[in-house]
């Protein structure tokens, strides 16, 4: 009878430590945009991976948005959205890990109003989630 129980034990023991061992998930992130403007019509993007993950690709996420990207390397990828760019979802970028979403950054590196003038890019700011 305790042996049963020591044998239950450690199959129980094993499961658990099965569940808990699994490895990243690849996936989709999205890109945030936080804008002081309504009338942005175009942001270039950096995205990273810190040095064990990766970045693979990306698609626009805004209604009626245009993506252009290079993916610079297995950790970096650049992309311009171009369109009607306001708040919000404005990018998914397909990723390695979508567990450790804090592996990933994301710069802005500069911004044009739809009428192709350049912006200051201090106002704004984009998050990976």
């Amino acid at each position: 009878m305790i042996r049963r129980a020591i044998q239950l034990a450690l199959l129980l023991g094993a499961a658990v430590a099965l569940g808990s061992c699994s490895g990243p998930v690849a996936g989709d992130l999205t890109v945030s945009l936080v804008t002081p403007n309504s009338d942005d019509g175009a942001v270039l993007l950096k995205v990273t991976a810190s040095e064990s993950k990766e970045v693979t690709s990306a698609s626009a996420a805004c209604s009626g948005c245009q993506i252009f990207m290079e993916k610079v390397s297995a950790t970096e990828l650049r992309a311009v959205i171009t369109g009607n760019v306001v708040a919000g979802a404005l990018a998914r970028v397909s990723v390695s890990d979508t567990r450790s979403p804090s592996s990933y950054s994301v710069q802005i590196q500069q911004v044009a109003s739809r009428s192709y003038q350049s912006r200051s890019i201090s106002p704004y700011s984009a998050t990976v989630q």
